[in-house]
């Protein structure tokens, strides 16, 4: 949903609370009651309550009389408040009717670099950098996330997915599809040191000269301690990139060792799982359920 989309659902849901205040005010005020209203008069140092109707008959009120004051000065109450919704009800109405007029232009930076020609993107550098520019950049960001360059099929990536990956089970591409469907960014199996620590006085620069990241000393992608989560996803909204770690054979003991020694170095190097990390698992007799996947995407990278 762009910018354009939720302005407009946020004035369509303000107008709609509006209208339904308007009617329920209206309920309330008779006919008599929107000739006379209740003003305050001051003489001899003290407010006076008087009832005035529109020929401007005048009916002095004392503090004694406190019911009339009281449904007189609630009704004052109700017409003003009237009077501010119908106000905001045509402005928030003139600002939809704005929006439905432009829907099909450029109403936002998004815009504008959503609809520059595709060829000519890569040498635009959008300033304030737009949510699907940063998004654009961070995946093709080779430097930060350091991935394999997995991207052909061999013994063990069988299995072609919308993008045109090769991963390793059905449920990775599965995964993947959906992530592509719902166009979330996404890394296939990158290299991951949980205990490695960026040195902030090396930074990674990109083709425009900014920083974008910074190395790790001695960082090996290709190590044998190195971890390879199945993806690294982002999202555009919040800019939050997340680790997925799909567990796809838990009735295997040796699997699902070898993966508790990987959480545990995950875990005790600082990462949680629902804030950094994102796991979905399986085995023969409960296999992936797409509906699992769909809630994650929502939850966390919508």
């Amino acid at each position: 949903m762009n910018t354009l989309d939720i302005n407009k659902t946020s004035i369509i849901n303000a107008l709609s609370a509006l209208k339904v205040s308007l009617i329920t005010i209206n309920e309330t005020i008779g006919e008599d009651d929107e000739d006379i209203n209740l003003t305050i008069k001051k003489y001899g140092g003290y407010d006076h309550f008087h009832l005035v109707d529109r020929k401007g008959k005048d009916r002095y009120l004392s503090k004694s009389q406190t019911d009339e004051i009281a449904k007189y000065a609630q009704m004052r109450y109700r017409k003003e408040v009237r009077k501010a919704a119908e106000k905001e009800i045509a402005q928030l109405q003139k600002c939809l009717d704005i929006l439905n007029s432009r829907k099909a232009g450029i109403t936002d930076i998004n815009d504008v670099y959503a609809a520059l020609p595709e060829a000519m993107k890569p040498y635009v550098s959008p300033h304030p950098l737009s949510d699907e520019e940063y998004a654009r950049q961070w995946q093709e960001g080779n430097t930060v996330v350091k991935r394999k360059n997995i991207h052909r099929e061999d013994d063990y990536h069988k299995y072609k997915t919308m993008r045109g990956d090769y991963v390793g089970s059905k449920s990775e591409a599965l995964i993947a599809d959906r992530l592509y469907a719902n166009g979330i960014p996404y890394h296939y199996e990158v290299a991951f040191i949980p205990e490695a620590e960026p040195d902030y006085t090396m930074p990674v620069y990109d083709m425009y000269g900014r920083i974008v990241g910074y190395e790790a000393p001695a960082f090996d992608p290709f190590a044998r301690d190195t971890i390879h989560p199945d993806f690294y996803v982002l999202n555009k909204r919040t800019r939050k990139a997340y680790y997925w770690e799909h567990l796809g054979r838990l009735d295997d003991s040796k699997y699902c060792t070898d993966n508790l020694n990987r959480f545990v170095r995950v875990l005790d190097a600082g990462h949680t799982i629902g804030e950094e990390i994102l796991v979905t698992h399986e085995d023969k007799q409960n296999p992936l359920r797409l509906e699992r996947v769909d809630e994650i995407i929502e939850k966390y990278l919508k």
